[in-house]
């Protein structure tokens, strides 16, 4: 049983009772509290602290929501490079060789055998025609025909 005077505070999951002041000091700093809000002045001043806080928290979920963007575009990106390797194939690193080739379409925006034949002084444009299908089949690349040109770009 309580005597009155008294407060309860929640320890272990059991109700103790505590000092009779601390609910006394609570209601007193409700009531304080309760002054404030009728003061304009106050009331302005939380308003625009408020209006702060919504533009901040604005603000964060606009960089979220740019890098979910993100994170969407990418993952879809390697869904379509995946489904180009096919089943079974793994991503596997570029020679040197590769990365030149890649490089020099990266620049040039988008090049032809004859384009990376001339770039890398290969004798024929056999060795380029090769390489730039090999690179168009591990999803580096993307092919595109005008007449008798074939054309590569890298690949989104």
């Amino acid at each position: 049983m309580l005597k009155k005077g008294h407060d309860l505070v929640m320890i272990n999951c059991d109700w103790v009772m505590t000092g009779e002041n601390e609910f006394a000091t609570v209601v007193k700093d409700f009531r304080e509290m309760q002054e404030s809000f009728k003061d304009p002045v106050y009331l302005a001043s939380l308003m625009h602290k408020i209006s702060e806080e919504r533009t901040a928290s604005n603000l964060v979920l606009k960089e979220i929501n740019a890098k979910l963007d993100r994170l969407a575009t990418l993952e879809h990106r390697i869904a379509r490079i995946e489904e180009r390797m096919g089943p079974g194939r793994e991503a596997t690193a570029l020679s040197e060789v590769d990365e030149e080739i890649v490089a020099f379409v990266k620049k040039s925006g988008v090049a032809c055998a004859e384009d990376v034949r001339r770039a890398l002084k290969y004798k024929g444009k056999n060795a380029a025609s090769a390489r730039l299908n090999a690179l168009h089949r591990q999803g580096v690349l993307e092919k595109k025909r005008a007449g008798m040109k074939v054309f590569y770009a890298l690949s989104h």
